[in-house]
């Protein structure tokens, strides 16, 4: 039993649910009530009150509750069921579970580029340059690879709440790969912080470019040769279109939808818009998803985005799956964890180590995976959540400093390959961001069940009054309609401006 201590405003993330243990909750998801989801505790709180208060639950082997836990799990109703962050209340209860893996030291250590020595960058370069060697049919060859993510075989989940256990598992099997090469059975994939320019090294054979070996279709054929720009353009992309800002944007945010962005009808201005922004901003080839991933720049960029998603797990206590489940809101969301038949990755289940969306949430203690954090490391600090509408019967606040302006209702079906979406104060570009998308996208099955999508713009307020805004769509294929695409040709998308809202 707990100690008998009370805590005057608790809120879910700090508190309330880690005070359901792990075979409360099996238990529980079994009779219908999932204690690891927001809602479901929410909505059924005056059962589990009652439940708790009178002895009944939770059932043995766990202890009744305290009457310090039941006043706390009371004084969580009362105050409207927040959610709060992932700081704890004061007093801090004891006894309570800890939804983070017990964390055990990874033989696998990701370290950023530049910190490698001699020795780790010579077998860096021998494991790439060996599995560059290698015959195409060989599933561990570079081109088998790359191959998987656009052409010649796109399986590749973006824009969906797969997209970053897809990419989790992809990195595993390509780091795999390269300790095939004899010699290399030890090496690690190393990850380049974008917030530091590109490394001189990615200039330096294996990692400056990759000749395709044979024709993939589309227009790419045998002796096509990856290219990327140079590293201070990539940086002033980056500014433009607020890569840096999402990522960080997103390491604030407490909920698996807002985190990821876009899904669930979320902003999209966090991590799928930093990835998008990324992958357009290095170009030339990264900025084509049909031939991304034959850059070898590709897998230092997804390294580091897979590091900010463990450095956000572990912030949010999100390392197991009752931890990342307490995260995440939507049924979509929910059931690519819980529904056996949508945990698969394909083609990356099939494939050793067979991993699928429950096997890669926790990257230590279930892949072997850590990341050694390049000091001073960014500290994670989570803010209250905002949204656009909330409620009546809610109590709410108005954050009058930024606004959000949304542009919705894009078809990117009728887009051939990635695009910008820019917006115009005064006919001047004061905000950018980018889509990432193949060439032929009515032939992705992603894409086309989420055909229409938005974009976020979160900006001072003052930066966006007192003038005329617009908004310019532009194709980085302009052979159809040159640099503007046009707004009637994409489904005449709408814009929507609104203030911030909270609860909290």
């Amino acid at each position: 039993m707990a100690a008998n201590n009370t805590v005057p405003n608790p809120t879910w993330y700090g508190d309330i649910r880690n005070m359901f243990n792990t075979t409360d909750i099996a238990h529980m998801r079994s009779q219908g009530l999932d204690l690891s989801d927001y809602s479901a505790v929410k909505n059924n709180a005056p059962g589990i009150y009652g439940q708790v208060s009178s002895g009944n639950m939770p059932r043995p082997p766990s202890a009744p509750w305290s009457a310090g836990w039941v006043q706390t799990f009371l004084n969580w109703m009362t105050n409207d069921y927040p959610k709060g962050t992932n700081i704890l209340s004061q007093p801090k209860l004891t006894g309570l579970t800890s939804l983070t893996s017990n964390i055990s030291k990874a033989t696998r250590i990701r370290k950023e580029i530049t910190t490698l020595s001699s020795t780790e960058l010579s077998n860096l370069k021998k494991a790439f340059s060996g599995i560059m060697a290698k015959d195409i049919d060989d599933p561990n060859s570079y081109f088998a690879q790359a191959g998987v993510h656009g052409r010649p075989n796109p399986y590749c989940m973006h824009h969906i709440p797969g997209y970053n256990p897809w990419h989790r598992a992809y990195l595993v099997g390509f780091e795999n790969a390269l300790r095939s090469v004899p010699g290399c059975e030890n090496v690690t994939l190393p990850y380049w912080d974008i917030s530091t320019p590109l490394p001189d090294i990615f200039n330096q054979v294996p990692f400056a470019s990759y000749t395709l070996p044979v024709d993939i279709g589309g227009g790419y054929r045998k002796g096509y040769v990856t290219t990327r720009y140079n590293a201070s353009d990539i940086q002033a992309n980056f500014v433009s279109y607020g890569v840096l800002d999402d990522f960080t944007r997103a390491s604030t945010k407490t909920d698996w939808e807002d985190y990821t962005g876009l899904i669930d009808n979320r902003p999209n201005n966090t991590t799928i818009a930093g990835h998008d922004g990324g992958h357009v901003s290095i170009g030339d080839t990264m900025s084509l998803q049909d031939v991304a991933a034959f850059d070898p720049v590709f897998w230092f960029y997804h390294c580091n985005l897979d590091r900010l998603f463990w450095q956000w797990q572990t912030a949010m206590q999100a390392t197991n799956l009752n931890g990342l489940l307490s995260t995440v809101e939507s049924a979509q969301s929910r059931q690519i964890f819980t529904i056996p038949a949508l945990t698969n990755l394909p083609p990356l289940t099939e494939k050793p180590p067979k991993l699928n969306t429950v096997e890669i949430i926790d990257s230590i203690n279930g892949l072997d995976v850590g990341y050694e954090i390049k000091p001073p490391s960014m500290a994670l600090s989570m803010q209250v959540k905002t949204k656009g509408s909330t409620l009546a019967s809610e109590k709410f606040f108005v954050h009058t400093d930024f606004v959000n302006i949304r542009v919705k209702g894009i078809n990117r079906l009728k887009i051939p390959g990635s695009f910008k979406v820019h917006l115009l104060k005064d006919g001047k570009t004061i905000a950018s961001k980018a889509f990432f998308q193949p060439v032929e996208v009515e032939k992705c099955a992603n894409c086309v069940e989420n055909a229409v999508v938005h974009f976020d713009f979160e900006l001072p307020l003052d930066s966006v009054s007192r003038g005329k805004l617009g908004v310019w769509v532009e194709p980085l294929d302009q052979s159809l309609f040159g640099d503007h695409f046009p707004h009637k040709a994409m489904g005449n998308p709408t814009v929507n401006v609104r203030l911030l809202l909270s609860n909290e």
